[in-house]
This record gives C-alpha cells, structure tokens and sequence, in this order.
C-alpha cells in the first residue's frame, strides 16, 4: 500500500498536469528546456509512446512526431513489440509502438486518417464507458478501427484509478471491459492499459494479478524507461506525450 506522503505527491502532480494538459502548446513550452540536455533515441530499446485525443488543429504537429519516430527507428505494432520482449523478433536500434487511450472521436476523425496514410500501426486502449457519449465514439466506430487493422485494448470501464477501488470493483474494471470489447468487436482483447498508470499509486499486485486470471497478456503503466528483451509484458512502460508539444519536450519522454 504506497503511504501517504506518495499519494499526495502523485495527486498534487496529476493535478498540475491536468491544469497544463488544457493548454498543451503552453505545457510543451514549459517542458522544452529539459529536452535540451536529452536526445531522442540512437540506441537499441523499444518505446511506448502514447497520446490521448488529437484534436484537427493538432494533427500537422502529430504528423511530424511520427515522422520524427520513423527517422530514428522502426514504428510496429503491439504484437511486433511483445515479440521484441519475448526475444522473438532482433532490436538492433530504437523501436516505437503507439497507442491511443480513452475513446475519443478525434480517433475516427484525425488519428486513423493519419495512420493510414503513413502506414503506421497503433493500439487503442478503450474506455467502455466513455463509448457513445458526447465527444466520443461509437461502437460502430470502433468496430471501423478495428476492422481498419488497428488492435484495441482496455482502459477499464469507468477510468477510475484501479488502487481506488475494492477486490470486486476492481476485477470488474478488467473484466467487463475485456468482455464488453470482445462482444462488440468479436474480436479477443489480450492488452491492458491502467488509467492513470503508476504501479506505486494507480494500481498493484492484485490488479496484475486480475488481468493474469482474466486472460490479459500484457498490461501497460506510465513509466517512461526504454524497454528490452527480457522485459516483462505485464509491466509495459509508455511515454505520455502530447501532439502539440514541440520535439524539444516530446525528448523529456522519449530519450536514450
């Protein structure tokens, strides 16, 4: 159980940047200094990077992340990358897999657009609950994204922070979404991503060892090292970034 003092601290911090992620060009501003005493990757590792909804006015500044990812290494899909992990597939350089959290229908209008043209994979990690609403997509969109190529995994059901929540909250988190996904899309959802995403605050041992029972083979956080062959699929770091941030803060994330 993290103590106190920790949660505080991981509050306080989600709280600050939940204040600059409304003015994401302002945030990337803030975080470019620190990109200069950092470079984006040159040597072998693999990197998750991932982003949340990537608005139209955004879409130029996610194509040039991109393509910066591609000059520097390989971008794969979520299974290339286990494979990686699991030593089945060389890592002679920097390699990037990209996901999309939450549901937002800046997915259907802007991020599929553009992955398609570039010919870049993706995973998108899917709130079930956010699924019709207002500002987000449907399942008939989803089951367009789905039937595009791109793979979908879960977010949860209600994006409530699994360390939150009591043992059957908890599994109902993991399991009714994997459910829910594989109803709608008639497709097995084998990838998990936690809200919020900090093994020392958002969620635990026990979460893990849900997603094991429910058949989940690998389960992302938010931590940001490089990862290697060897590396477990259940404790898969990414790095959050945003499309408006310029390259120099997109370093802060995604560095050697």
């Amino acid at each position: 159980m993290p103590s106190p003092t920790l949660i505080r601290k991981r509050l306080n911090e989600l709280e600050l940047r939940s204040k600059l992620r409304a003015r994401p060009r302002v945030q990337g501003r803030v975080l470019a200094p620190a990109g200069a005493f950092r470079r984006l990757p040159r040597t072998a590792g693999l990197y998750f990077p991932f982003y949340h909804d990537v608005l139209p006015e955004y879409a130029g500044d996610l194509r040039r992340h991109l393509l910066t990812f591609r000059r520097h290494g390989s971008l794969v899909s979520w299974d290339d990358a286990l494979a990686v992990l699991a030593g089945e597939r060389p890592l002679h350089g920097p390699v990037f897999c990209l996901s999309f959290d939450d549901g937002h229908a800046s997915w259907r209008d802007v991020v599929v657009p553009l992955l398609r043209e570039l010919g870049v994979p993706a995973m998108f990690f899917l709130t079930t609950g956010l699924v019709g609403r207002p500002g987000n997509l449907t399942w008939d969109d989803c089951r367009a994204i789905a039937a595009a190529g791109f793979d979908v995994g879960s977010h949860t059901v209600t994006h409530r922070r699994l360390a939150d929540q009591d043992d059957g909250d908890a599994a109902r988190e993991l399991i009714d979404s994997k459910r829910e996904i594989e109803d709608e899309l008639g497709r097995e959802v084998r990838d998990f991503a936690a809200p919020y995403g900090h093994p020392a605050v958002d969620y635990g041992e026990r979460d893990l060892e849900i997603a094991r029972s429910a058949g989940y083979r690998s389960f992302a956080s938010t931590l940001r090292p490089a990862m290697h062959p060897g590396d477990s699929p259940l404790a898969i770091n990414r790095q959050g970034l945003h499309p408006a941030w310029p390259l120099w803060a997109v370093r802060t994330r995604v560095h050697d």
